[in-house]
């Protein structure tokens, strides 16, 4: 395990938050825009999702080469050159008015901003003591479920015709920039590449960040795309349906900054695994609650929290197993395993739902949960099974 730097980059964590919940906003301003107007343009379903998969793509092809780019550029600077890119593709998608072509727009805007959200994730994880990492990243993702709520809350007010939206998500990332801009300090800088080989990362114990982040990508979508068609076919109109992905949102704001305050106290392995077991569990309860709807919300709050909560807690794991460029390049592999899950989720509960319609997808997305679980087993008896390891932590 490489040192930790006696000085870590200096941060202010209420304004990194600010500036994440405005870029946040602006995303989820342009999921709803994007998809609507498609829509409207009379594109089929199938290439909607295929355009939805865009900024994934992005992160899963750009995130490998995050270490890369921190050793050759300044992380400030390729922070706020991602932004101005961006921009940039947002504005030209009035002046393109083409599905096609839009799929390339789409994967520069996604895929620039989300690598923002790993340089910031990155920032947070090296710049904060080991005493309140998990919380630290908490507020951090409170901030950004807060902002992504309230861009697609404000969308129906401003339509999806024109360029009023274009102009909205345009002007919140600007707003964003800024604030990142004024920022003191920027991401740790990398000063070498370093190669993590697949043994490194399990005798570290990082298995259970990264497969974490994995199940998590993979269930990530499931509350606010397949959940309403769920509720939907289940008998509820669609402002149920929409009321019920608010609510996972709504769970992972409420939940975010507890789950890391008792990670940082607990242990964030055992934190990490009851939130797994409570997401696996929940589901079980769904069916029945469809008929109090009302219930059925405060499941998808708590479905939305426990889950999240494997986000920010197993990102907070890398940084206490590396540090400096080796914190790099595990926060680019963790980038990389969420983006994989990202694209390959969707398609897998679909399908689930389709074989079993509709409780094949609370089948599957419930056993991701079974599946963590049970790898985090695995882990820990290989690590206390290892010569001289003592006695195996969870954390």
């Amino acid at each position: 395990m490489a040192s930790q730097s006696a000085h870590p980059p200096p941060m202010n964590l209420p304004l990194l938050s600010v500036a994440s919940a405005l870029l946040a906003a602006a995303v989820g301003v342009s999921y709803v825009y994007v998809d609507l107007a498609l829509n409207r343009m009379g594109v089929s379903a199938t290439a909607i999702g295929v355009n939805a998969a865009m900024p994934a793509l992005g992160w899963l092809l750009a995130t490998p080469l995050m270490p890369w780019a921190l050793k050759r550029f300044p992380a400030k600077a390729l922070l706020l050159g991602l932004l101005v890119l961006a921009v940039c593709a947002i504005l030209c998608f009035p002046l393109l008015p083409d599905a096609t072509l839009w799929l390339g727009l789409r994967f520069v805007f996604g895929g620039g901003t989300g690598m923002v959200f790993r340089l910031v994730e990155y920032w947070i994880n090296g710049a904060s003591a080991q005493t309140h990492r998990a919380r630290n990243i908490g507020i951090y993702v409170m901030a950004f479920a807060s902002g992504a709520m309230v861009g697609g809350m404000v969308t129906p007010s401003v339509g999806v015709d024109g360029w009023p939206p274009i102009v909205m998500i345009a002007g919140l990332t600007v707003a964003s920039a800024l604030v990142f801009a004024i920022l003191p300090g920027s991401p740790p800088a990398v000063e070498a590449v370093a190669r993590l080989s697949l043994r490194r990362l399990l005798a570290s114990g990082a298995f259970v960040a990264l497969f974490g982040i994995l199940v998590y990508g993979m269930f990530e979508g499931v509350p606010y795309t397949l959940m309403p068609v769920y509720v939907v076919r289940q008998g509820l109109d669609d402002q149920w349906a929409l009321w019920c992905a608010a609510a996972a949102i709504g769970g992972q704001i409420v939940m975010a900054v507890p789950a890391g305050i008792l990670a940082d106290r607990y242990g964030k392995g055992k934190v990490a695994t009851a939130s797994a077991a409570c997401a696996l569990i929940i589901p079980a309860f769904i069916p029945t609650a469809v008929a109090f709807p009302q219930a059925l919300l405060g499941l998808m709050l708590l479905w939305g929290g426990f889950a999240g909560a494997l986000y920010n807690v197993t990102l907070a794991m890398l940084a206490d197993h590396f540090h400096d460029s080796e914190l790099a390049s595990a926060n680019a592999a963790f980038g990389t395993l969420y983006a994989l899950g990202s694209l390959c989720g969707p398609p897998v509960h679909g399908m689930a739902m389709d074989a079993w319609n509709p409780q094949g997808l609370l089948v599957s997305a419930g056993a991701l949960f079974a599946v963590f679980l049970g790898g985090w087993l695995w882990s820990v008896r290989r690590r206390a099974g290892q010569p001289g390891s003592g006695s195996a932590r969870a954390d």
